[in-house]
């Protein structure tokens, strides 16, 4: 097993890798987009869709040739309330960013905003881009066509997609409700965490295609590979509700693909929502009773060892304010490739 590594500040981090990226051929801005949103993952704990992808993913896409790193974004279709962008093949990173931009302006100007992307790439984690609406007191949606990963109910192969959703929703001053999950049993990043960690993945999470359960990460992508199973989605098994799962990948599908003009499915296409909240009350009354209701779970009786009961993004906002003061840990292996980046295309590495 690797161990933890060593704890890196956020802004340093972030700053080495714009610098990375524009090395690569990323005009600064979107650089520096890309960089902060992969911190901003690493600084809630989702330290699957942070830096550990900044070089086999991001870096490598763009060297490869497979990801334009200056593309040309584009709007079609565009109505006071919707539009569809297209990314031009570049980062998912800076068509996301733009497109929730134009959503928020959007419900500014007309109380909601809706937009559907296509022609992108890997955009990181969802949560990001719906909490962009936070500070502008809406509640904000983004969702993505993620790998075909997962297996359907009844299924022996993965052919349906991992498909993460977020929503964002202020709650006065209280930490935000923040949304932000697969509509699989996992994100297939956790098992890249499990390979980087030499750990075992518990039972429940990746079957074989005899319905079998997996628990050796490296086998994990070769079965896939060979139509041998997948991930399960949420819910597991049909009989626990896998079929709920399920169905919310396939209406992000809809959503993201068919909508944007894309066939369902098509990898990278994307959606994003802003909704005034004063469209529908006053902000501060919608916020009290937020906070309300937090405080409502926050004093359920619990079981042995259970601290108390958290709303989702009570525990990312601790995360966050113990890695902004204390740093962020990253794993040896994740290290290792930043140190190759940075030999690689001549940055210097002071983290």
């Amino acid at each position: 097993m690797t161990g933890e590594g060593k704890r890196v500040n956020a802004e340093e981090l972030t700053q080495f890798s714009a610098r990375v990226l524009e090395k690569v051929d990323v005009p600064p801005e979107d650089a520096m987009i890309t960089a902060r949103m992969l911190v901003a993952s690493d600084l809630r704990g989702v330290d699957s869709h942070g830096v550990a992808h900044l070089k086999p993913f991001y870096v490598d896409w763009i060297r490869q040739g497979k990801v334009n790193p200056k593309p040309k974004v584009e709007i079609f279709n565009q109505t006071p309330t919707t539009a569809v962008v297209d990314g031009g093949q570049g980062l998912g990173f800076v068509a996301g960013y733009q497109a929730m931009r134009r959503a928020i302006g959007m419900a500014e100007k007309e109380g909601s905003g809706f937009v559907s992307a296509r022609n992108s790439f890997h955009f990181g984690a969802a949560a990001y881009y719906a909490m962009m609406a936070l500070e502008h007191d809406m509640i904000g949606v983004a969702m993505t066509v993620g790998g075909r990963l997962m297996v359907a109910p009844g299924s022996s192969k993965a052919t349906a997609g991992l498909n993460p959703l977020a929503v964002a929703i202020p709650a006065g001053n209280k930490p935000p409700f923040v949304l932000d999950m697969s509509t699989s049993v996992i994100a297939f990043g956790k098992v890249e965490i499990a390979l980087r960690k030499g750990l075992s993945l518990p039972e429940g999470w990746v079957v074989d295609g005899q319905g079998g359960s997996v628990t050796d990460p490296t086998q994990v992508i070769s079965k896939i590979k060979n139509s041998d199973g997948g991930i399960l989605p949420l819910g597991g098994l049909p009989v626990t509700g896998g079929y709920k799962g399920f169905a919310l990948s396939v209406l992000i599908d809809i959503l993201c693909g068919i909508l944007s003009g894309k066939s369902a499915g098509t990898p990278a296409t994307h959606f994003f929502g802003a909704i005034r909240i004063d469209g529908f009350l006053p902000v501060a009354s919608f916020k009290k009773e937020m906070g309300r209701m937090i405080d409502s779970f926050g004093s359920l009786p619990t079981l042995p060892g259970v601290k108390k009961v958290c709303v989702a993004g009570e525990y990312e906002d601790e995360v966050v304010r113990d890695r902004r003061t204390n740093g962020i840990p990253l794993d040896d292996k994740v290290i290792q490739s930043l140190k190759e980046l940075s030999q690689e295309l001549g940055v210097t590495y002071s983290l």
